[in-house]
């Protein structure tokens, strides 16, 4: 009514085309929008479950290497064991003393130019570095 009075009786026909005009071109920017974006959507949806998929798929493939790993360690760790320590275990012949063990060991470290006591020097004034005091 107030559209009537402002705009008078003979434009207003004209006018009610305009608007009708222009609220079917705003419907069809809506609908090229929405369309435009459910693609986009669709595409996003589609590149993400292709995606899960790989990862899904490399993380089954590093489950399986590391349980093959595992069983690789234990057949080897299985197969280093020492025989005379798991043969004394087993009440068969005892191991070798174990002060030749060391006297061994020790003139390997001697011919390698090792060091037989592996300990730290200890300087005759207790030196060393001295922790600092804690200061809050």
């Amino acid at each position: 009514m107030l559209l009537l009075v402002v705009v008078g009786p003979e434009r207003l026909p004209g006018m009610a085309y305009q608007i009708g005009r222009a609220v079917r071109q705003m419907q069809q920017y809506a609908r090229a929008v929405r369309d435009e974006f459910s693609g986009e959507i669709a595409y996003i949806e589609e590149q993400y479950k292709t995606v899960r998929g790989e990862v899904d798929q490399a993380r089954r493939d590093l489950r399986d290497q590391q349980t093959q790993l595992e069983s690789e360690m234990r057949d080897t760790a299985a197969s280093l064991q020492v025989p005379e320590l798991t043969g004394a275990a087993n009440g068969s012949t005892p191991a070798a003393e174990p002060s030749t063990v060391a006297m061994e060991n020790a003139a390997a470290l001697s011919e390698y130019g090792m060091p037989d006591d592996p300990k730290p020097e200890v300087k005759p004034d207790g030196g060393g570095a001295k922790p600092s005091p804690l200061v809050f």
